[in-house]
């Protein structure tokens, strides 16, 4: 059809419509633990590095963006992509949560031991067991949330902002689940609140020297 014409216009608004669509669907396949099934071995510190650099542009002024990361917490094994929404939806809700103030995010990543008590109070971990997991933290200086507020952000279509669909940390929960992995979450009114995403780690693939 010829550009700008009727005809064009409508094909234009069906395509929009459509990848609306499809991005929706995505997002609820991730929060039932369904997406597709593309896990490999994948170096989490370097992910983190290259999607600590696409952030960095697009942050406010005023949020200083801090990576702590372990160069020898070992690998896990996830996807690729999905991981990276998790880890983009968690600092955008990092950033959100310090509001127009000076605040700063910090990415963590570190091999920890987690015992069963620290899996009987995670969003998701009931059927995981302890031990040895690499943790990828979001921490922010922001006021923090209530115990009630805490109770109610992983819902698939709460929010607390005026406009949006409050599928972001829906998706994340879908995800760690579809992982296999553990969600941690720490925070309490004026202390900040951290986010932590454990999946248990894997050998790093072996390399060959050039002969």
């Amino acid at each position: 059809a010829e550009h700008g014409s009727p005809l064009a216009d409508a094909l234009d608004t069906i395509m929009t419509a459509a990848r609306r669509g499809a991005g929706l669907c995505k997002q609820l396949l991730s929060y039932a633990g369904r997406g597709p099934d593309a896990h490999q071995a994948l170096d989490l510190g370097a992910l983190v590095h290259e999607t600590s650099a696409l952030l960095q542009v697009s942050l406010p002024k005023p949020v200083r963006l801090v990576l702590d990361l372990d160069a020898d917490a070992p690998w896990v094994r996830g996807d690729t992509s999905q991981l990276q929404q998790v880890l983009m939806n968690l600092v955008l809700n990092a950033v959100e949560a310090l509001g127009q103030r000076p605040g700063q995010v910090t990415l963590r990543l570190r091999q920890q031991a987690l015992d069963a008590s620290q899996l009987a109070t995670a969003r998701v971990g009931h059927d995981v067991t302890p031990g040895d997991y690499v943790v990828l933290e979001v921490e922010d200086t922001g006021l923090g949330m209530s115990s009630a507020l805490q109770a109610r952000i992983f819902e698939p279509f709460f929010t607390t902002k005026p406009t949006g669909r409050g599928m972001g940390l829906a998706a994340v929960l879908g995800v760690v689940r579809s992982h296999k992995g553990v969600l941690l979450l720490r925070s309490a009114e004026g202390q900040g609140t951290t986010f932590g995403v454990a999946l248990a780690p894997v050998s790093r693939p072996k390399t060959w020297a050039a002969v």
